[in-house]
């Protein structure tokens, strides 16, 4: 049997993790840590939806109150660490057809799903009952590999 070692190898960032990472708001900075060194030692690349880069950046901006040039900082450090996933005319067709009750998961699961990716890591795991891929939290996805 494969273990999560060899199995997961590219991972989708739901926009509440990118935020928790910059904020430290749910992971403590060790935690954080722990995290990128799991990705790192287990070379698995860790991707964010691309049309999420603009609502990550208003999350900080508005709701935050991060200035915009510490707001774009943290944005562009994100991206010195992940890649992004683009939209595709096959994963909208696929958002609307998947029966998610809210657009915005739905589109992330197809990203997911029409992107090869073998996980999403978000803190909403609730909202992705109907993926049919593994989510973890944050700390669950550390789990798998300690």
């Amino acid at each position: 049997m494969k273990t999560a070692q060899n199995k997961i190898k590219h991972i989708l960032l739901d926009v509440n993790v990118c935020v928790d990472f910059i904020v430290n708001r749910s992971l403590s900075p060790q935690e954080k840590k722990t995290f990128f060194m799991v990705l790192f030692n287990h070379d698995i690349v860790p991707f964010v939806p691309a049309f999420s880069i603009d609502t990550l950046y208003y999350i900080l901006n508005s709701s935050m109150k991060k200035e915009k040039q510490q707001a774009r900082s943290a944005v562009w450090q994100l991206l010195k660490f992940t890649e992004l996933l683009h939209t595709t005319d096959a994963s909208v067709n696929l958002a609307f057809s998947s029966g998610f009750s809210d657009f915005e998961d739905g589109m992330i699961n197809a990203l997911a799903e029409s992107g090869h990716m073998d996980a999403i890591i978000t803190n909403n795991i609730d909202d992705f009952t109907r993926s049919s891929l593994p989510v973890f939290r944050p700390m669950e996805f550390i789990s798998l590999f300690h």
